[in-house]
C-alpha cells in the first residue's frame, strides 16, 4: 500500500484516478480467475470416479471381450443398485498363455505385479496353473475363511500347503456371473491379494456369489 501512495503522489487527480482503475482492474481480473481455476479444480475432484474394486482375470486364453462381459455383471450387483455416478469398478485381462513368446505379454504380467504393489487389485479370477503360482509362498493371497461365505462356500476351496486351516481360494467356476469365463480352462479360482484395502467390497460381493 505504501508503493502504490508514492506512485500516485506525482501524479494528477485524473491521473490518480485512471491508474487506481487500471491498479484494481488488473487485480480484480487475476482474482476472478483464481477463483474460476479454483472451481474448476473443486469441480473436477467432486466428480472423479472413485475405484470400489479391483478385478484382474488371469489365465490361459482369456481375452478382453471376457473380461468386459464380467463388468458388466459386476456393475449390476455392486453399482447399478446404489445408482451412484462416482463409483467404478475395473476389470483387466492377463492371457498367460503365450508369456514365453511374446515381449508384450511379459510387458502386462509385469504390470499386474506393479498394479497388485501399488494396491489397485483386490480380486484376481485365476486357472488353477496361476493360482498355484500365487499361492506357492501362502503369502500372496488373503485367508478367506475370515469371509462368511467364502467360509462356508459350497465348492471347491484352496489352502497353502504351509497351513491348510486356510482358504486362500474357491472354485468359481459354475457362479452365473461368470459364464463368459467357461470357455477358459477349468477350474476358475477366486482369490483376494493379501494387500487389498477394500475388504469391505469383497464382503458384499461374496454375498452375491454364494
Amino acid at each position: 500500500m505504501k508503493q502504490l501512495r508514492e506512485r500516485l503522489k506525482p501524479l494528477s487527480t485524473k491521473g490518480k484516478i485512471e491508474y487506481l482503475i487500471q491498479y484494481y482492474s488488473f487485480h480484480f481480473i487475476v482474482a476472478i480467475v483464481i477463483i474460476v481455476f479454483l472451481a474448476m479444480g473443486i469441480h473436477t475432484f467432486t466428480n472423479q470416479q472413485k475405484e470400489i474394486l479391483g478385478v484382474r482375470v488371469v489365465g490361459a486364453n482369456v481375452t478382453d471381450s471376457q473380461a468386459n462381459d464380467v463388468q458388466k455383471e459386476l456393475e449390476k450387483l455392486l453399482l447399478d443398485s446404489k445408482q451412484s455416478q462416482n463409483e467404478k469398478l475395473s476389470v483387466i485381462s492377463y492371457n498367460t498363455s503365450d508369456v514365453a513368446d511374446n515381449p508384450v505379454s511379459v510387458e502386462r504380467i509385469q504390470k499386474l505385479a506393479a498394479e497388485i504393489a501399488a494396491k489397485e487389485v483386490d480380486v484376481l479370477l485365476v486357472d488353477e496353473e496361476t493360482f498355484h503360482q500365487f499361492n506357492q509362498d501362502g503369502t500372496n493371497l488373503y485367508d478367506l475363511s475370515s469371509i462368511k461365505d467364502f467360509k462356508d462356500w459350497n465348492g471347491p476351496k484352496y489352502s497353502p500347503e504351509q497351513d491348510t486351516s486356510k482358504i486362500t481360494g474357491v472354485d468359481v467356476s459354475n457362479v452365473p456371473i461368470f459364464t463368459s469365463l467357461t470357455g477358459s480352462p477349468k477350474p476358475l479360482i477366486l482369490a483376494v491379494v493379501t494387500n487389498t484395502e477394500r475388504l469391505d467390497v469383497v464382503k458384499e460381493l461374496s454375498h452375491f456369489l454364494k
